[in-house]
């Protein structure tokens, strides 16, 4: 269960870099936690991430259907 562990702290740095005013500690808050999560990302048991996997495609196929109704 570490890998949530690291996903929290990434998903965090990330927002903690956003939420910043100084330039440095966003550009550090992202650099960390991109680390984290793909760290996170190492560490994930393998049905999670094929059930992630297929939540994304999902997604992504839903918002390219979407697109191309707009353009017809």
């Amino acid at each position: 269960m570490s890998f949530i562990i690291l996903f929290g702290l990434g998903l965090c740095s990330i927002f903690w870099g956003i939420k910043s005013t100084e330039e440095i500690i966003q550009l550090t808050g992202a650099v960390i936690g991109t680390i984290l999560l793909i760290w996170g990302l190492c560490l994930t048991p393998q049905i999670f991430l094929f059930g992630g996997e297929v939540i994304a495609v999902i997604a992504v196929f839903r918002i390219c259907i979407r697109c191309c109704e707009c353009d017809l």
